[in-house]
């Protein structure tokens, strides 16, 4: 019985892991790296959206607090979700 819930939480952990973290070639990319780690993996990204504040948009003079890059590549579409320069989210759509 012990066997089978080790087994459970390592599975478990691992589908957390892939979550969390998203592998550029050789090296893996996790959130909370920086948006210049994201170009030194991925490189400058095909797309670039900046995301607006929760109530449609921007006091005057103030910067977005987050974008989104886009990266295509080999049939899919990775989506790199940056806040305050930091990775919070990716995102893989295929085609």
């Amino acid at each position: 019985m012990r066997r089978y819930l080790l087994l459970g939480l390592l599975l478990t952990s691992m589908a957390v892991h892939a979550e969390t973290s998203l592998r550029v070639g050789d090296k893996v990319l996790t959130i909370g790296d920086t948006a210049a780690r994201v170009t030194e993996l991925m490189g400058q990204p095909t797309v670039r959206t900046f995301l607006n504040q929760p109530n449609g948009g921007l006091p005057n003079q103030q910067l977005s607090p987050g974008e989104q890059w886009q990266y295509a590549q080999d049939g899919k579409t990775v989506v790199v979700t940056i806040v305050n320069g930091k990775v919070t989210d990716f995102e893989t759509q295929y085609h």
